[in-house]
C-alpha cells in the first residue's frame, strides 16, 4: 500500500506504508498532529491534510529527530532509532514478526519528506 502526498506547491511525493505509518506515529507522539489528523492521514483519500503551518511544524519536528540519526538508520514503529537491517518476512516461517520489526521510517525518507514539507505550502494525503 502506498500514499501520495499532494502538495500545494511542487511535485507529489509517494511513500509506502512501511515508512509512512511510523512517521505518523512519531508526529502523534511529538504532539505535532492530533489523533483525528493521525487517523485521517493513515487512510488513503479520507481528507488527511496539512496546511502550510502544520507542514512547517512537521518539518521542524523531523529535523530535530534527524539530528540524532545518521544515513542508513531508521526509526522503528516503537520510535527507537536503529541501524540494524529490517528482518525479512518469510511467510512459511513460524517465527512471528511484529509491526515494530516491519514498520520503520528510513533516514532517507525522513529527509525527503522534511524537504517536501518545507516547500509544499501544505499537502493532502491521497
Amino acid at each position: 500500500m502506498s500514499f501520495i502526498l499532494v502538495p500545494k506547491y511542487g511535485d507529489d511525493l509517494q511513500v509506502n506504508a512501511w515508512n509512512w505509518r511510523p512517521t505518523l506515529e512519531f508526529l502523534l507522539h511529538e504532539k505535532v498532529i492530533d489523533a483525528e489528523t493521525h487517523e485521517l492521514m493513515s487512510l488513503n483519500g479520507c481528507g488527511g491534510k496539512a496546511d502550510a503551518d502544520l507542514a512547517r511544524r512537521i518539518a521542524a519536528a523531523i529535523d530535530c529527530k534527524l539530528q540524532r540519526m545518521h544515513p542508513g538508520e531508521r526509526v522503528r514503529a516503537d520510535l527507537l532509532i536503529t541501524a540494524e537491517p529490517k528482518r525479512v518476512v518469510h511467510f512459511e516461517s513460524s517465527d512471528p514478526i511484529g509491526a515494530v520489526d516491519l514498520y520503520s521510517a528510513k533516514y532517507e525518507w525522513l529527509v525527503e519528506f522534511t524537504n517536501s514539507c518545507k516547500r509544499s505550502g501544505g499537502f493532502e494525503v491521497s
